[in-house]
């Protein structure tokens, strides 16, 4: 299996709007907000976006197949910042995601960058052993939210530096 990354061309967007859809709605199924439902015009425009704000989108891709896309983002310093990864559940299981963040590091140290960031939801458990086992293993930044409509509330709670919070 061959996994590259190339850098989104415009006659990729309609096998990547799909994509991006399907990543923002299982976000909301894994924090339960499925009330808000991800639609391929937003992602559309997603899309847009991020190309407006300096990203590069990078295709995943397994053997000549698209499996998915990462989307990459610069600062100040030499830092860089995974904002987003999704591969395509018929490419899961496969070392796809894994050989694509390989690839990533490759691309990183080439460009002198010293740390990347990556977000997670903490409810996304394969997201985080994947990143943890490709090397994310610094904790660096917590980010506490206050709900006020009660209906976004969770059970399930996760110890943090000592503190009980409800996980998302």
């Amino acid at each position: 299996m061959a996994v590259s990354l190339v850098l989104m061309r415009e006659d990729h967007r309609s096998r990547l709007v799909p994509m991006v859809t399907e990543f923002y709605n299982i976000h909301r199924r894994i924090t339960d907000s499925e009330r808000y439902v991800q639609t391929d015009e937003m992602s559309s425009k997603c899309l847009d976006d991020w190309l407006a704000g300096s990203r590069e989108i990078h295709c995943i891709c397994c053997d000549g197949h698209l499996a998915g896309f990462l989307v990459l983002r610069y600062g100040e310093q030499r830092v860089a910042w995974l904002e987003e990864m999704y591969v395509a559940p018929e490419f899961r299981g496969r070392s796809t995601g894994r050989s694509a963040l390989e690839l990533v590091d490759r691309m990183m140290e080439g460009k002198g960058i010293l740390s990347m960031y990556v977000d997670v939801i903490p409810r996304n458990d394969g997201a985080i052993r994947l990143y943890v086992s490709s090397g994310f293993d610094h904790l660096n930044m917590i980010q506490l939210r206050k709900n006020y409509d009660r209906s976004l509330d969770k059970e399930e709670g996760i110890e943090v530096l000592g503190h009980r919070l409800k996980k998302f």
